[in-house]
């Protein structure tokens, strides 16, 4: 049965508990709907704040990895567009070329189309020279990515593993200068020449069929050949250039980048027959840099390709993590009001419940 107490007053006790409880309630869901999370601290779900940090440290690392994508498109764009212009100066190369080899172009003539040959031959070599990415040489053979044949490693998912990249072959940063493009992109120098033809060329068994024609050869490095059939091609008057064309490994100098081009034009545009015979050469060079932006258009299908993925890979995650994480603020809002309610309620009866021992007054 009830008593009545003035030492004791379980009623104000109940109330200011239940008050306690109202309060913390009403300030849980206003947390929850300022911040907009479920989780605040590892008191409201140890187990789910561990789950959401390591969700957010797997997000956090997509975004990086999608950084890395795209600048792996950027590099290889940029590399495609200067690509683009050394292909458009072969072309007009080529057309020159074409119009030398036919007979009816005179000294002057010849000399004019040597001029501008020349001139588009060096500005592909600056052009190779100065274009760079992040400080990686793109198109001068120079880089590591070129000369260690490691490629560029892009960095396209979070953990480490070879899964984890996308490699960039080393053949798309090899040299894409004159003094490469006209050898098939071979390393070869002007003291390992090679012959191209279709005959015997005496007892040389050991030559590359796949390189120089004869009078090129003989032409640019001023040494006889001699074929079998008794064919002799002599430029003896040429020694002067010998050992400064096709030398990859000029130490990269403008100078002997230069004079590696006059030997070239000297040797080529001289007459009809040798224009002829470089045309191969130079049909060679503009296959090279077509198969190079052939296959940077196939590395920049693979990695937005692999934009998208982090794409999709990321929205899952930041899914799972909003599910664990973010408040629903329906129910936050019904949970405000309610223990609002309550707070208010319940202040009221402890009010009352406070007055309840001055009926023992009444008593006495």
């Amino acid at each position: 049965m009830a008593t009545i107490t003035i030492n004791t007053n379980l009623a104000s006790l109940t109330a200011q508990r239940n008050l306690s409880a109202a309060t913390t309630g009403m300030n849980t869901a206003m947390e929850r709907l300022s911040t907009g999370f479920k989780i605040n601290s590892g008191a409201d779900d140890a187990a789910g704040s561990a789950v959401s940090t390591l969700m957010e440290a797997q997000i956090s690392g997509y975004d990086v990895a999608e950084a890395n994508a795209t600048m792996g498109l950027t590099l290889l764009d940029t590399a495609e567009g200067v690509l683009d212009i050394v292909g458009d100066y072969l072309q007009r190369i080529r057309d020159l070329t074409e119009q030398a080899a036919n007979g009816t172009y005179g000294t002057s003539s010849m000399n004019a189309i040597r001029t501008e040959v020349q001139q588009r031959m060096e500005e592909i070599n600056r052009l190779c020279d100065v274009i760079d990415f992040n400080g990686i040489k793109l198109l001068d053979g120079t880089s590591a990515a070129c000369t260690s044949e490691a490629g560029v490693n892009l960095q396209v998912s979070n953990n480490s593993g070879r899964p984890n990249i996308i490699n960039l072959e080393s053949s798309l940063f090899a040299s894409a200068k004159c003094t490469a493009l006209f050898v098939n992109g071979e390393n070869r120098n002007a003291s390992t020449w090679y012959i191209r033809d279709n005959q015997n060329i005496g007892d040389t068994d050991n030559v590359d069929m796949g390189f120089l024609t004869p009078a090129l050869y003989a032409r640019i490095t001023g040494t006889p050949v001699t074929l079998t059939n008794g064919t002799t091609y002599d430029y003896t008057d040429r020694t002067a250039i010998q050992d400064k064309v096709y030398d990859e490994y000029d130490s990269g100098t403008g100078a002997q980048n230069v004079a590696c081009i006059t030997a070239i034009c000297d040797a080529v545009y001289t007459d009809d027959a040798t224009a002829r015979e470089f045309l191969q050469f130079i049909d060679d060079a503009i296959e090279n840099v077509s198969d190079r932006r052939t296959l940077i258009g196939a590395y920049m299908n693979r990695v937005e390709s692999a934009v998208d993925a982090i794409g999709v890979q990321k929205e899952n995650i930041v899914a799972a993590n909003s599910s664990i994480k973010d408040a629903d603020v329906a129910t936050e809002s019904s949970n405000f009001v309610k223990y609002q309610i309550l707070q208010q309620s319940t202040a009221t009866l402890l009010s009352t419940a406070n007055q309840t021992p001055s009926i023992a007054l009444n008593l006495i």
